[in-house]
C-alpha cells in the first residue's frame, strides 16, 4: 500500500529542488562583484542619519549626503534626464535624510543645485563625465539639528596609503534599486587605484542602480569622513567607479553659505513624456 504522505513528499521535494534552482540561476545585480556583501544599517544611528534619498518626482531616485545643514552631495546625472536631454529643475527634487521603509528622519524641497563647481555643465546642456559626476543640492530647510552632517576629506594614493597605516577602512553605503528602501552598507570594501588625474578611483563595494551618488566613507578612530561617491560602474574590469575628494573636497571648503529662503517653496510635477532621471552607475 502506498504510503498517503508520500505523494505529498515527493512533491515537496520537487518544490524545494524548484527554488533552489531559481535561486542559483537568478540574474547576478549590476554592480555585484562575487558574493553581495551588503548588510541593512540602521538609519537614525551616526553616521547612517546623514544618508538619504535624493527623489524626483518623475519616480527616480539617487543617494545623497548631507555635508552641510542645507547642502546635500551627490551625483550629477541624477539630475540629468536623459530623455530629455535637460537638466532637471530643483522644484523637481526632494531628499530624504534616514530613508528606511517608507519613513524618513527629515525631508526638504530642494531650491537650487550646483554642478560640479561650476556651470558650465548646465550651459552645455549635456550629462557629466565620470570625472565632473557630482553635484551639491541646497535644500530648503536646514536639517543639521536633526541628523548628521559629514564631512569630506581628500582622496589621492599618498592619502590612502596614510589612511590604511592609521588603521582606517573604507566603506560604501547607500539605496541600491533592488533594496530601495533599506539603507545598506559594504564594510570595509577595498579601493584599487586612481585614474582621471586622480579624480576618479575604482573599487570593489558592491553597488548598484540607485546607488548613484553614495558616498565612499573612510571610517577611523570612530569618526567618518566622505573621501570619494560612486557613479558608475566599469562593466570590463567589474569595478565600481567613484569620484574622489579630490574633485570635490577643496571646492565645498569654500562654498559659500545658502542664502535664507524667501516665499514659499513648492514642488513641481514634470510632463509624463520626461519619463525618468537616468542612473547609470
Amino acid at each position: 500500500m502506498q504510503h498517503p504522505y508520500r505523494n505529498s513528499l515527493i512533491a515537496l521535494a520537487f518544490a524545494l529542488v524548484a527554488v533552489q534552482s531559481t535561486a542559483e540561476d537568478r540574474l547576478p545585480i549590476h554592480g555585484i562583484k562575487g558574493n553581495d556583501d551588503r548588510v541593512l544599517v540602521e538609519t537614525t544611528d551616526y553616521p547612517w542619519s546623514a544618508i538619504g534619498r535624493v527623489n524626483s518626482t518623475l519616480g527616480g531616485f539617487c543617494t545623497g549626503t548631507l555635508v552641510g545643514p542645507r547642502q546635500v552631495l551627490t551625483a550629477a546625472h541624477c539630475l540629468w534626464n536623459r530623455r530629455t536631454g535637460t537638466w532637471l529643475p530643483p522644484c523637481a527634487l526632494h531628499f530624504l535624510a534616514g530613508y528606511q521603509r517608507n519613513s524618513y528622519l527629515k525631508h526638504s524641497l530642494v531650491v537650487s543645485y550646483q554642478l560640479s563647481g561650476n556651470d558650465a555643465l548646465r550651459e552645455a546642456r549635456k550629462a557629466p563625465r565620470p570625472g565632473q559626476d557630482w553635484a551639491v543640492i541646497t535644500l530648503a530647510e536646514d536639517l543639521g539639528a536633526s541628523v548628521s552632517i559629514l564631512p569630506t576629506a581628500a582622496l589621492d594614493r599618498k592619502h590612502m596609503s596614510d589612511y590604511q597605516q592609521q588603521g582606517g577602512v573604507f566603506l560604501q553605503a547607500g539605496y541600491s534599486r533592488d533594496r530601495a528602501h533599506i539603507l545598506t552598507q559594504h564594510n570595509e570594501c577595498t579601493l584599487t587605484g586612481f585614474t582621471n588625474n586622480g579624480h576618479l578611483v575604482l573599487h570593489e563595494c558592491d553597488a548598484t542602480f540607485g546607488d548613484s551618488g553614495s558616498p565612499i566613507l573612510l571610517r577611523r578612530d570612530g569618526k567618518y569622513h566622505i573621501v570619494a561617491m560612486h557613479v558608475a560602474t566599469d562593466n570590463r574590469q567589474a569595478k565600481g567607479i567613484a569620484v574622489t575628494g579630490a574633485a570635490f573636497h577643496d571646492w565645498l571648503l569654500i562654498l559659500p553659505p545658502p542664502t535664507p529662503v524667501s516665499g514659499e517653496i513648492k514642488t513641481c510635477q514634470l510632463p509624463a513624456r520626461a519619463f525618468q532621471t537616468a542612473m547609470w552607475n
